[in-house]
């Protein structure tokens, strides 16, 4: 089984609203689960459409359950072999933060404290470009490395 696990925002889908003003994190994590045959053989326009309909179907009864299921803030995600985060940053383009009345030349998080996450950003040449950030246990970095640069 692959797990694509990914946040959503459920600043509107709470009840009652989040008070004006209110600045912190409001997201909870979804999923999509499918076998490795499926998603090797799906589309990329059927996988996203299967995000977004697991997106939709996030409601203040899911929000609710999920607080619930969690124990209330986590910080931190127990360890899941199968699980991968998918976080779309393609709207937040961090190369364009001023810095010292400059642009930066290229901005992208830290590192995540969940290593399986692979980040979709703007690509900062290339405005229709989109950059993938993906984070690897250390034990797999030299494989991964040796096997990507082949």
């Amino acid at each position: 089984m692959v797990c694509l696990q990914f946040s959503v925002d459920v600043r509107n889908k709470v009840d009652p609203a989040l008070p004006q003003g209110f600045s912190g994190n409001a997201f909870v994590l979804a999923s999509v689960a499918l076998t490795a045959a499926q998603v090797e053989e799906a589309t990329h326009k059927a996988i996203i459409e299967k995000i977004r309909e697991a997106k939709k179907s996030v409601t203040n009864s899911y929000v609710k359950a999920y607080m619930e299921a969690v124990g209330g803030p986590q910080t931190t995600l127990p360890p899941l072999d199968e699980l991968t985060l998918v976080s779309d940053w393609t709207r937040m383009p961090f190369h364009k933060i001023g810095f010292l009345n400059e642009s930066a030349a290229y901005a992208s998080p830290l590192a995540s404290l969940i290593p399986q996450v692979a980040y979709f950003m703007q690509n900062p040449s290339d405005c229709k470009g989109i950059d993938m950030r993906v984070g690897l246990l250390p034990q797999s970095v030299s494989t991964f490395s040796r096997l990507f640069h082949r």
